[in-house]
């Protein structure tokens, strides 16, 4: 192993941290309001960007496992949407889940092409 490159487990501390940073944030009372839908792109950013940290944790290079981890990551969503209920001022909302799962789907994807092309092209 390079001395650069993370250990496996080192690997897993962003995206560690990336889920904690949303689910810290999904845990504060009433959130600011934001206008029109674009919490919706907020969320389907933070969801992407813990696919891709996610994707490059796990080396993602086949589709299929690219889809065992959508679902993971959509479950991550639900919970996260679910437990926002018990917070005051939040609620759960499935249009919330729906984006969380579009983010995740598209960071997913960005990670696993450029890995398979970038193994195409090496």
């Amino acid at each position: 192993m390079h001395p650069s490159t993370p250990s496996r487990l080192g690997r897993w501390l962003l995206p560690l941290a990336v889920l904690t940073a949303i689910f810290i944030s999904t845990s504060w009372p009433t959130p600011p309001d934001l206008p029109g839908q674009s919490d919706k792109l907020v969320h389907g950013t933070a969801y992407a960007l813990l696919a891709v940290s996610v994707g490059w944790a796990a080396r993602l290079r086949a589709y299929r496992r690219m889809v065992m981890w959508l679902v993971v990551l959509s479950a991550i969503g639900a919970i996260d949407e679910w437990h926002q209920q018990f917070i005051p001022g939040r609620r759960m909302d499935r249009r919330d889940w729906f984006a969380d799962a579009a983010g995740a789907a598209v960071g997913l994807t960005l990670v696993t092409a450029l890995a398979r092309r970038r193994e195409f092209v090496a």
